[in-house]
């Protein structure tokens, strides 16, 4: 009985101590931990005295939000509900995605977040309100949300009263992002993880601060950024003042005229008349891609914007917002990446070294685990946007593309529903099996030529907006730069410059939602082929051959064929002693020291397995002793038809592998969904 006693005493002495030392803390987002040591005096029979010293060491973690408010949890947060996508974002971005039970209603619409994300059950809104039966039954020990608009005083309040944490932030500016990345690691235990995103978000941000404070005041354009959906809907027009959004124009170097007129208002609204006496130097108009694109259509054409300074000198600018694949400013991490951005298209002569959409595709692999990559991303002008192609150039084309002239991507301007928009197309493709099949009318497409030898009359004819072209033949690109025609120059050497060629169609044709399915379904089967091949040791891989338009044309280790082997499991031999060679003419000596364990012959080739089978010196090669000869079934080798190439190699290589799986049963299904014919009517 008196040892029970001394332990209840012992753990009250604890308690007592823990709540001293709550009341103690600094406001400083951080781990604490406390330590108590209690003395306890135990008597044991009449004549005999002990006295035990116990010891208990209590961690806690005390973080402050955006409000000053202080959030106590005993352990990092293991079931989160985030309210609006860019929390999600940020807790995506530090690894702890898997702690997300509940979201807001419209983070499900933010493309950069996972499906494991965007399928969690909603419990609804800061604008509309949220069930709070709903978030409850979801057993939180964490909420990250707003605060200081909408019903977001209200849901807090709620909250609270059930004694859920509550994690709420404003974000007037980089500063604010940063304190808040750095409280929301530590209430997840990812406190490093956060350390490096702000490492990332704040070397960027010194660098664009930097030259900020290098233009001249005389150079400092007054802007003004208005709300994309508020100039749609007609009336008064929401401008952005003291707000992130707002502040961003400071960062870059320029004047924010709604923050200088309004200073304390967040989103203030304004008349025509009043944008008009202010008359910016520039206007950037922010929303989502697709609002984006509309309000600037109707700033063409509604006279009354002729007016304006902004519009008579070419500086009205769209700015691509929110979860939408596009977007770019946004609070959480892009934050930095939409800053990068307005800097970039309102002082281009100053920001030449700041490159957003390759921070974009850095952010997004390094943090975020998803590989959207420069090429799906564009900056706009009123009747222009800005795109990079495959050489890493930037070109820039009409905003609305509907005339395009496709020498090389037509496979995928099918599959991209696409095929409306060509005035030209390369004379070789009224003869490829899939766009001869699932589109009859690629007869009726004028052809100027190829790639390799382009007839410029009978192209400039055509009066294309732009032309998609290898760049293999410089003077071919010349001749057509020339006449003020955009090229978009193609140049793919690895799955993944597959994927960067089907982001940059999508963006260029307005397809981003098909291209990001499309790739999703590749990586779907290429994904497979992985985890099917993962456990195998480099030893005992399988060598692979592979033969071009001769059978001593090889694969070197230059191209999308090498990378499609290494994917599939397989090693080429010819790429160790031919490592930046795509097609590589070697004697047939070499293959035989080589003697790769399997041989692939290119669709095209005009010979197959049996002149290799049949000639008695090729059975010196293992593979043709083995009958280890394939020619590959029909598939583009920068398209739709990769993956399945993919799939197609490692079944030959790993039969054991695949016991079951039904090549051609998968092939149908994906040709059916992406060119509406089945495999079979093509490869036979």
């Amino acid at each position: 009985m008196d040892r029970a006693v001394a332990v209840l005493v012992a753990i009250a002495v604890v308690l007592a101590a823990i709540a001293g030392y709550l009341a103690y803390v600094h406001q400083a987002p951080a781990v604490r931990t406390v330590t108590v040591t209690s003395t306890v005096t135990v008597t044991q029979k009449a004549t005999r005295t002990l006295t035990k010293t116990m010891t208990k060491t209590v961690h806690l973690i005390v973080a402050y939000d955006g409000r000053g408010v202080k959030i106590v949890l005993k352990r990092p947060a293991r079931r989160v509900v985030v309210l609006t996508s860019y929390w999600a974002e940020v807790v995506t971005a530090l690894g702890r995605a898997d702690t997300i039970v509940g979201i807001g209603k419209y983070v499900k619409y933010d493309q950069y977040l996972p499906e494991s994300v965007r399928s969690k059950p909603s419990v609804g809104s800061e604008f509309s309100g949220v069930n709070i039966e709903e978030i409850a039954a979801l057993k939180p020990d964490l909420v990250i949300m707003d605060y200081g608009w909408g019903k977001c005083s209200e849901i807090i309040k709620r909250l609270e009263s059930l004694h859920i944490p509550v994690a709420a932030f404003f974000i007037r500016g980089v500063g604010d992002e940063v304190k808040a990345i750095r409280t929301i690691g530590v209430l997840l235990g990812a406190e490093d993880r956060a350390e490096k995103l702000i490492e990332f978000i704040e070397s960027r941000y010194q660098v664009l601060r930097g030259i900020a404070s290098r233009i001249p005041a005389g150079k400092r354009l007054h802007v003004v950024m208005v709300d994309a959906y508020s100039l749609l809907r007609g009336g008064e027009i929401t401008v952005y003042s003291n707000t992130s959004w707002g502040r961003s124009l400071l960062d870059v170097g320029a004047v924010n005229i709604a923050l200088e007129k309004m200073p304390k208002s967040k989103w203030p609204k304004i008349d025509f008349e009043t944008l008009l006496s202010w008359n910016p130097d520039a206007i950037l108009v922010a929303g989502s891609p697709s609002t984006v694109q509309k309000a600037l259509d109707k700033i063409i054409s509604d006279e009354k914007w002729h007016a304006l300074k902004a519009y008579r000198e070419g500086r009205i600018y769209g700015v691509p917002c929110w979860g939408s694949i596009g977007g770019v400013l946004d609070w959480g991490p892009r934050d930095i990446i939409g800053r990068e951005y307005i800097a970039s298209i309102l002082y281009p002569e100053y920001y030449k070294s700041i490159d957003w959409r390759r921070d974009m595709e850095t952010l997004l692999t390094r943090f975020y685990g998803v590989f959207i990559p420069e090429q799906a991303f564009a900056s706009y002008g009123l009747r222009w946007m800005e795109v990079v192609d495959l050489l890493g150039d930037h070109v820039r084309i009409p905003r609305h593309v509907e005339r395009v002239v496709d020498f090389i991507s037509y496979q995928l301007d099918v599959a991209l529903h696409a095929m409306d928009k060509l005035v030209g197309i390369s004379k070789y493709a009224k003869y490829n099996p899939v766009v001869s099949k699932a589109y009859p009318n690629v007869t009726k497409i004028p052809s100027p030529g190829s790639s390799f030898s382009v007839n410029i009359e009978a192209l400039a004819a055509l009066k294309p907006q732009l032309v998609i072209i290898w760049p293999w033949k410089k003077s071919v690109v010349e001749e057509i730069e020339r006449l003020g025609i955009p090229v978009i120059k193609v140049d793919v050497k690895s799955y993944m410059g597959v994927k960067r060629l089907i982001w940059l169609l999508g963006l260029i044709y307005g397809r981003l939602d098909r291209a990001e399915k499309l790739i999703h379904d590749m990586d779907s089967i290429v994904g497979m082929v992985e985890k099917r091949v993962a456990g195998i040791p480099a030893s005992r891989r399988v060598r692979v051959l592979y033969l071009w338009s001769s059978p001593t044309t090889v694969q070197g280790g230059n191209g999308t064929v090498n990378d499609f082997i290494v994917l599939a499991g397989g090693v080429n031999v010819a790429a160790g002693q031919y490592p930046d060679k795509a097609y590589v003419h070697v004697d047939f000596e070499q293959i035989v020291r080589w003697n790769p364990d399997l041989i692939v012959i290119w669709w095209w080739a005009r010979y197959g397995p049996e002149k290799l089978l049949k000639d008695p010196k090729w059975r010196a090669v293992r593979a043709v002793e083995e009958g280890r000869v394939y020619k590959e079934p029909f598939y583009d080798h920068w398209g739709v038809g990769c993956s399945l190439f993919i799939l197609w190699l490692s079944m030959k290589m790993y039969p054991q592998l695949y016991k079951g799986l039904d090549f051609m049963k998968i092939a149908d299904k994906y040709y059916e969904e992406w060119y509406g014919i089945p495999y079979s009517a093509v490869a036979g």
